[in-house]
């Protein structure tokens, strides 16, 4: 039995993740990206439609001209695409889109909700009108969008959620506390609902929650100078950690697709960080299920399991305390 190790880590595409590799891999597979004019979306969507998917890309108006950029990329590549205006975060406006795009390709086989975005303010320096629209885009659009499809998905018995989270969702960190608390939402709902469908026996539905590695995006933008002249400190931090920002949007792309593809079935239900090798973690299926890695976890003092007290009520009815 191979020991386990620590996975390589990477910044761009490499073996197990090579486009070269995955050529035709879905091909005629309906993909929807949201986002999908962004540096991460873009390069899902371009990995996605070299893997012969056929592609409904989805994004705001305010992003409409990087959009077409987009698609004309992923056309000329030879991969059949279409554009779609939407705010996701906007119920209506999301319906409206989802049944455009049902109409145009008939059914859909994946969804990559990769729309997102943060305001870096802290807590008590911006409306909470602000603050909430926040956790709408990033946690209700996702939740809102896999509402529509979960039905599809369960008839057909099979489909794909991709949650592009983030590393915020595993820690704390200042002047994102909507980003942060939605994005932990988000690969919270992606396990349970995992656990609902192999309940359920739809073990070919799979849900997936990543972090797309440090990819430099429009997200990385200077801090807003009220909060910058408060916090000098952490505006220096700020523009340190940016530096470290070096993997390409390919990586996420091609990892999406390695998943899309049914490769990573041990990743079902958990948080994946991009930059992991993940030929190498998918291998370990049997180490991550005993030690349940890659979810969200507690420890407590001296080993105390998260039981939800059952130990002691245990204890109360005649059990071992």
């Amino acid at each position: 039995m191979e020991k386990v190790r620590q996975p390589t880590l990477h910044t761009d595409t490499y073996d197990a993740i090579n486009p070269d590799g995955f050529r035709d891999s879905l091909k005629d597979k309906v993909v929807i990206i949201t986002g999908a004019a962004g540096g991460l979306g873009a390069g899902e969507s371009i990995a996605f439609g070299g893997a012969g998917a056929k592609l409904a890309l989805v994004d705001i108006a305010a992003a409409k001209d990087r959009l077409e950029q987009v698609l004309l990329q992923c056309r000329d590549a030879g991969a059949e695409a279409r554009s779609y205006i939407c705010d996701v975060s906007q119920e209506e406006e999301s319906r409206r889109t989802y049944e455009n795009i049902r109409g145009d390709f008939g059914h859909v086989d994946v969804l990559v909700n990769n729309a997102g975005g943060t305001n870096d303010r802290p807590f008590h320096m911006q409306g909470f009108e602000a603050f909430w629209s926040m956790v709408e885009l990033n946690l209700k659009a996702p939740l809102f969008w896999t509402h529509m499809m979960i039905n599809h998905f369960r008839e057909r018995r099979c489909g794909i959620v991709i949650n592009i989270a983030s590393r915020s969702a595993t820690v704390n960190t200042p002047f994102g506390v909507n980003y942060a608390a939605a994005k932990a939402s988000l690969v919270r709902a992606t396990g349970c609902l995992q656990l609902e469908a192999d309940m359920d026996g739809f073990h070919d539905i799979s849900f997936y929650a990543l972090h797309p590695g440090a990819t430099r995006t429009n997200m990385q933008k200077p801090i807003d100078s009220d909060v910058a002249e408060l916090y000098p400190d952490i505006v220096e931090a700020y523009a340190t950690f940016a530096d470290k920002f070096r993997c390409k949007p390919a990586l996420c792309g091609q990892t999406c697709v390695f998943l899309a593809a049914g490769k990573g079935k041990a990743l079902k239900g958990k948080y994946f960080d991009c930059e992991q090798d993940v030929g190498y973690v998918a291998s370990m299926a049997d180490e991550i299920q005993s030690k349940s890695l890659y979810e969200l976890n507690v420890q407590f003092l001296g080993g105390l399991p998260n039981d939800g007290g059952t130990a002691k009520t245990s204890a109360m009815f005649g059990g071992e305390e």
